[in-house]
Formats: structure tokens, sequence, C-alpha cells
């Protein structure tokens, strides 16, 4: 339906859909723009009475600290409300191998920590050059250059209770309840940011003669119809992306070619005993045709087979999920009624941003759950419109085109790190991880960085963009956990004596500061209780 309007200027933002990522971008944007003091801007947020949320990302950056900070919810109310705990990186399983043995694994780490030395010595030459001396003999990598690794080996906390609110002694991001932060989120908005809430289910979309959407025809949960008017409107009604790809018909770019998994069976499993220890690091283990999530709350685990319909049958994907429960002691027998499929098309949208309209969480695009970005995809998108909101809606077309530009480029960053995960493997023992470790399936930027790794180590001037979602860190954890080796000798009179000494130097002080922080810091468990003792529960 077409209408006039003449009036340009954006005063009224409309955010279609809730969860996670709809209260997410409502609290950044309202926080931003000072609301409810600010009569110059207005947010509101529509949802669906009916439409459950998605509710299984329970993994978050560290990023996601400075974003609960800045919207104005205290860490230990947050820690409380969501059933919350502390992740400090995610802990690889059989990924490099398959296991032969039940009692033999191969295990690194991605810890959200730089490695010791990291802009100050050659640290991944330094690792690379005692591989060729000792191969395998000098520790795994990220053991030798980050505390993280011994502290989720023994289930610490990355702070002390005394420690403030958002800092650290190590880096960390957090494990949560998708439903009750979504719930918190959504009460914060209300009651503290002027955010606000109308439950409806959106019919029909009005536009203006330039194809803005001008309003939202909707039918409350009593019958009664309504006209929602807005400015700029945010799509973040996920997977049915209503406005996105209902009215704009902007179609998902699939990434099936190169990442096959496209379904996942969920459960949440309580713990064996109720003070049994939570996981500093989410696990990820590999399977025969997928791998496993892992999310250790105060309360429960939340668990997930991923796999690929391609090479899976559903029920072989319940049996995986289901053995690699019973194999686990801390984990209490499951209700198998409470499994819960998910399905998705791996993918993203290249233009995300049309004329006023812009998508948001999954409704812009999902790729499999490795290595939690769907979060922090939710807080760069919302934090981009928040502090660059156009003026009018002629400026926000041309704001359009940086933004499709700047989040394609993140989400073939996502896509190639990824795709990193699966081509060092030296798994064969299926047809899927033959087919999803084949190089001519990943991109021409992950290819020429492989080739050039195979003769140098991974370097930060690699990395080019600013904000880069997996800087030259996060790759260094993963080609060198997974054993990666370039295929010519390193020439050892490239790099500095001193250098080199400064890294193996940064390896013994990390070590001292392993020793240290073992000694000091408390488990998760520790610390959850402690927390709830002195808030009175």
């Amino acid at each position: 339906m077409t209408a006039k309007n003449n009036d340009d200027t954006i005063h009224s933002i409309v955010i279609v859909g809730g969860g996670a990522a709809g209260w997410l971008t409502a609290a950044i944007i309202a926080a931003e723009h000072n609301l409810p003091n600010n009569p110059a801007l207005n947010v509101t947020l529509v949802e669906s009475p009916d439409v459950k949320i998605l509710g299984v990302g329970e993994g978050t950056w560290p990023t996601m600290r400075d974003t609960l900070r800045k919207i104005g919810i205290d860490e230990t109310t947050f820690l409380l409300a969501c059933d919350g705990s502390f992740k400090q990186g995610t802990r690889f399983i059989n990924w490099r191998t398959e296991a032969t043995d039940s009692t033999v694994q191969d295990v690194f780490d991605h810890p959200f920590g730089l490695p010791a030395g990291f802009f100050d010595t050659d640290m991944a030459a330094w690792w690379l050059l005692n591989q060729e001396a000792n191969p395998l003999n000098n520790g795994e990598f990220s053991t030798l250059v980050s505390t993280q690794t011994s502290l989720c080996d023994h289930f610490k906390a990355p702070k002390q209770l005394q420690t403030p609110a958002y800092a650290a002694v190590a880096n960390y991001g957090y494990h949560l309840n998708a439903h009750k932060f979504a719930e918190l989120l959504k009460n914060h908005s209300i009651n503290s940011l002027g955010v606000t809430h109308t439950l409806a289910h959106i019919e029909k979309v009005q536009v203006d003669s330039n194809d803005n959407i001008i309003a939202l025809e909707s039918t409350a949960k009593n019958g009664e119809s309504s006209l929602i008017k807005g400015d700029l409107f945010i799509d973040c009604s996920g997977f049915a992306a209503k406005l996105i790809q209902g009215h704009y018909q902007q179609a998902i770019t699939p990434v099936s070619s190169g990442l096959k998994n496209d379904s996942a069976i969920a459960v949440q499993a309580n713990y064996a005993h109720e003070q049994g220890p939570i996981a500093s690091a989410t696990y990820s283990t590999a399977h025969s045709h997928g791998w496993l999530w892992d999310i250790g709350l105060p309360s429960r685990k939340g668990v997930g087979c991923v796999y690929s319909s391609q090479y899976c049958d559903e029920d072989t994907a319940i049996c995986t999920l289901l053995n690699y429960l019973d194999k686990d002691p801390s984990t209490a027998p499951v209700d198998t009624a409470a499994l819960r499929k998910i399905t998705f098309t791996p993918g993203y949208r290249k233009q995300p941003w049309v004329n006023n309209c812009v998508a948001i969480g999954t409704s812009a695009g999902f790729v499999e759950p490795l290595e939690a970005s769907a979060l922090v995809m939710v807080e760069l998108s919302a934090k981009y419109v928040a502090e660059y909101l156009p003026a009018t809606k002629t400026l926000a077309r041309q704001m359009a085109k940086h933004f499709n530009s700047s989040f394609s480029q993140r989400w073939q960053r996502i896509i190639d790190f990824l795709k990193l995960h699966y081509v060092l493997s030296e798994r064969t023992d299926t047809e899927y991880w033959r087919v999803m470790r084949d190089q001519a399936t990943a991109s021409e930027q992950l290819n020429d960085w492989l080739a050039q790794w195979q003769h140098r180590p991974v370097a930060i001037g690699d990395f080019i963009y600013a904000q880069e979602l997996f800087p030259a860190a996060s790759y260094m954890y993963i080609l060198y956990g997974m054993q990666r080796q370039p295929k010519t000798a390193l020439n050892k009179a490239r790099y500095t004596s001193e250098k080199l000494n400064a890294a193996q130097l940064a390896v013994k002080q990390n070590q001292q500061r392993t020793l240290q922080q073992l000694s000091a810091l408390p488990t998760n468990r520790e610390y959850i209780n402690a927390m709830r003792h002195r808030a009175g529960l």
C-alpha cells in the first residue's frame, strides 16, 4: 500500500521483533540517544505475542561487557537475572583428528586474551621455530602464550569477587540464558530507557512513493487493528525477515558451498550434581557429521548437535547428542521430549539495509554458531545505527551503501574464519569431513592467506580492516592449535635474537602469571555462589 508522507526527518524508530536481537538493538539505540530524555526521538518495539524467540545463542564475546555497561545494566544484576557465567574462549575437541580412543582427545583452545608478547615480539615465529626443532614438545600454543587455557582447565573465573564490575584479570565474555537475557533487556529498555513496547501481529506494510516504509498495519491480540507509524524500521524478526525479505525481497546469499551445516538438535541438560563445576569455555566437540556445543550455566548446560542434513539424518544427530551426554558424568539424564530441532539456511543478505529499513540479527543472516558470532553482529549493527543515525530518510538511503558494504565484508570474514577450522582438520573418517576440508570451497582471500602462511607466520598486517571480527591472534590460535606447520622451514636469520629472546621471556612470564592466577582466582561456581550470597539469595 502506498501513501504520501512529506516529512523526511527521522523522529521515530520502529523495531519489528523482540528476542535478544530486538531488545538489544532497542537498548543500544535508546542509550546512545539519551532516551527517555530526548524528545526528538522515540523508539518502539513491536513483537508478536505468539512467536517464540530462537533462544539458543547463549555465548557472547567480550564486547558484551562494554555494551551492557553503556546501556546501564549492572554486571551482578545481569549475571543473576540471566543465569549467567563467565566465558573465556572456546575449547575445540577432536577437530584436528577423530577420536580413536575414549581416553585420548585432540584438544586446543581459542582464548579471548591476546597471546603474551603479541605486539612486542615475534611470538608466532618463535613458536614455529621451536616446533621445527622439537615437534609438539613445547606444549599446546595457547597454554604457552595465554593463562586462560589453564584457567579453563581448572574452571576458574576470570576475576575476583572484589574486582570492579566489567573489569578483568583475564579477558572474558559470558554464557547466558538467552530467554532470560531478552527479558532483562526488555524490562530495562521499557522501564529505564523509555522504549515503547507493542504486542501485535504485522499484517501489511505501507510505503510512500519512494518505497520507504511509513507504517505497519497490525492486529493486536484482542483483534483490534492499528497503524504503527515510523521513519526508520529495523527488522529483527528473525528467520521470518518480515520486512527485509517479506517486503523488500532481499534474498539470502547462501554459503553452503563451503559451510554445509544447516541443522541442530538442542537441549537443556541439568547437572548431575547441583554444585558441579561450571565450564569457563564453550566446548566444541567434533563428531562424524558436524560438531557439538556445550555451554555451562550455573543452573544447567545448553548442549546441541550441529550437523549437515546432506550427510546426516535427524535420528543420527539425536543419537550423537544423546551419546555425548551419556558419556558426560557431569550431566544428568535428559528428557528426550525436550529435544528441539533448529533448521537454517547458512548465508547472509548482501543488502541488509534498503531505503529506510535495516535488518539486524538472524533476519540479516546466520551461519552455524561456531565461534558465537551471532550476538556480536547484533551489537555491531545496532551500534552502527545508533552512532550514525541518519537525520533523514534520504540520508538513510545513502548510509545504506556503506552499511551494506561494511557488513558484507564482516560476513565474509566470519565465513573465512569458520572455514579455517575445517580446512585445517586432518579428519577423513566421513564424506562430510572430506567435503568440509576442501580448500576449493574456501574464499580466494582465505586461500591466499593459507598459501602465504605455508612459508611465513601469521602477521598483524595481514588484516587491513578496522574492527576485524577475528584478528591475527584468533588465526594464530586456530592455526597453531591445530598444529599447522609451514611447508618450508623459516629462515631463523630473518628474526632478530632480541625479538626471539623477548618471545621466550614472554612465555616464561606467562607461566608465572598462570600460577599466580590459578592461586588467586576462585572457580566459576565459587564466584557465582559468593555473588548470590552477597545479594542475599
